[in-house]
């Protein structure tokens, strides 16, 4: 009993820990456990990432505070921030992030998500390109003036391309001597044929010569 108590302790440990992973405060958690057990979501794995977590905190701090890059698009703030996103996304535009503003709850920011025709695909991965990403992040920022901003991060991660490499078969040279050559290869047309078994006939002679 007790060591079966320990083993559901540390269930519960774990648990918690994965969910840390998703987001830096609750609203944030809340909100990643929402759209990771969404009945339409269409990803058959979408994992918390504690990166992808930090930047979008991130992001939703400088929004809120106005202090965020305007030239820098949601791509190219995401590999700033260090997150190795899969090589074919475009370093600019936005493949990764979507937003809610000044909404009360995480169910509210879902439903604004999941209604926006902006959001919709990418929350819920929808599409071929949206299902291959696996890994999120939830960021949530609420300022002093009541100022709420929910910024939710999904991206495929990089992976190391797996090249094989086959070596080449490698077949014994042939050995070619005079006997391969057609009996009246003295008198074909194919002077290149000529010239070969000529060579190759001359090359014994001089063998045998030399025995």
């Amino acid at each position: 009993m007790k060591l079966f108590t320990i083993w559901f302790l540390l269930q519960l440990q774990t648990q918690e820990t994965e969910k840390s992973q998703c987001g830096l405060n609750q609203p944030s958690i809340d909100l990643a456990e929402l759209i990771i057990n969404h009945p339409s979501q269409k990803r058959s794995e979408l994992v918390c990432n504690e990166l992808l977590a930090e930047i979008a905190g991130n992001r939703a701090e400088s929004m809120v505070n106005q202090s965020a890059d305007s030239e820098l698009t949601a791509n190219q703030f995401v590999i700033k921030q260090g997150f190795r996103f899969a090589s074919y996304y475009p370093v600019t535009g936005n493949q990764v992030e979507a937003i809610a503003k000044d909404v009360n709850s995480s169910e509210a920011a879902l439903n604004y998500l999941i209604n926006s025709n902006k959001h919709h695909n990418h929350v819920l991965g929808k599409g071929d390109f949206f299902v291959r990403q696996n890994q999120i992040g939830v960021g949530f920022y609420h300022s002093d003036l009541g100022q709420k901003q929910y910024v939710v991060m999904i991206a495929e991660p990089y992976k190391n391309p797996k090249i094989v490499f086959k070596p080449a078969e490698l077949k014994p040279p042939t050995v070619r001597t005079v006997t391969d050559c057609p009996r009246d290869w003295r008198r074909s047309p194919n002077a290149e044929l000529r010239k070969v078994c000529r060579e190759m006939a001359q090359s014994e002679r001089e063998q045998i010569n030399k025995k």
